[in-house]
Parts: C-alpha cells; structure tokens; sequence
C-alpha cells in the first residue's frame, strides 16, 4: 500500500479486512487541501507540535479479500464531516454495531482542558464511509488521570458491553460506552475514566 501512513487498525467486516490508519505525511504529490469553515480555520492558527499536523485533516481506508490484494478508498472521513475538528487527524478505531459503522478519531491534539479536540465519534452506512460527525463535539474533550485524549481504541466484550481504551503523555484510560455509543457510562463503581496505565507505560514515552 504505498503512501506515509501509521497507526493502523485491521477490522474484518463482512468476510472483507479493513484497514484504517493514519494519514501520516505526503508521499510524493501532496493531495488535495480539505476544505474549511471560519472556526476551523482559526483554529489551525493555533501553534502544533510538528508541521505535519496540519495535513492529517482526513483518513484513507484499505479493504482486502485476502490480505495480499488492497483496494484504497479516499477520505473515508474528512474534517470538512466534523466542524469542530480540523488537523492531528489520527488513529482511528472502527466498530460495527446497531447496523451501522462507527469511528472513534483523535482530533486537534489538545494540550490541555482550554482546548477544543479529544477523541470524536463518526458513523457511516458502509465501512468504506463516508463517515460523519456524529455528535458535534467531541466524545471524551479533557484531560482524565492525566491522559491525553487520543488514540483510541473500541473493544467489545464478551456480553456486548462497548469498551473504549485511550490515552497518552503516559496514562491510558478505559471508558464504558451506552448502547448506541454516543455516551461513557459509570462503572458499577462509579467511576467515569478507569486509569489502567501498565508500569511500563508510565514509564515510556507515550
């Protein structure tokens, strides 16, 4: 699959594997610009760690029959489907559930509570999109056990109960999700953001 990509996630869906990553950096002919609102273009004026940020403004997928042929489908999501997103587009997660496929993204790389990104949910018809903003806001928008919002990752159990795993600056969170995932749920024990950080994460970079 050429291209720059990361932080990818394989799903199989329908006897199809699909991939989902993140679009990393131009490789070779840069594409096309997303298009922007007022309010997102004001906020790509904030300051960003690295340059590239302000490309990773959309997401490819690649679907597979077999593992060894790839089929690329473009801008299976796209800032311009998230008003309050609009760059550090990354990791996305995709579950099917109620029909229909849901994403869970990073979005504008907060760097603290002030800031409007965390990890958005979108949901589309097919799990070649496109995917759309599905709540106008972000799903988890601050900072929780000192983990940073991103990279999520969803996991059903078991007895269908949605999980979301994220996190970074060295924490991870696990979040219980409502059926339709658009909420985080209490724990039995009433927690809303469980810190499972494992020691050697603590301890890393990430």
């Amino acid at each position: 699959m050429p291209g720059w990509y990361a932080d990818p996630e394989i799903r199989v869906f329908a006897g199809q594997y699909w991939i989902y990553p993140t679009y990393s950096d131009h490789a070779g002919k840069p594409v096309a610009p997303s298009r922007f609102t007022p309010a997102q273009k004001a906020a790509r004026l904030r300051k960003t760690v690295r340059p590239s940020y302000g490309m990773q403004t959309f997401f490819d997928a690649f679907s597979s029959p077999d593992l060894v042929h790839w089929t690329k489908h473009r801008r299976v999501f796209d800032v311009q489907d998230a008003g309050w997103a609009a760059y550090a587009i990354w990791a996305p997660s995709v579950l099917q559930a109620n029909g229909r496929y849901y994403m869970f993204f990073s979005a504008n790389d907060i760097q603290s509570d002030g800031e409007l990104g965390g990890i958005g949910l979108a949901v589309s018809a097919t799990p070649g999109g496109p995917f759309r903003d599905a709540l106008g806001k972000p799903l988890v928008g601050a900072f929780h056990n000192g983990a940073q919002p991103i990279d999520p990752f969803a996991f059903r159990d078991r007895d269908g109960q949605v999980y979301l795993f994220y996190g970074g600056w060295k924490h991870c969170n696990v979040v219980r999700l409502s059926p339709d995932l658009k909420r985080v749920l209490p724990f039995p024990d009433g927690t809303m953001f469980k810190e499972i950080t494992p020691p050697a994460m603590s301890r890393g970079r990430s």
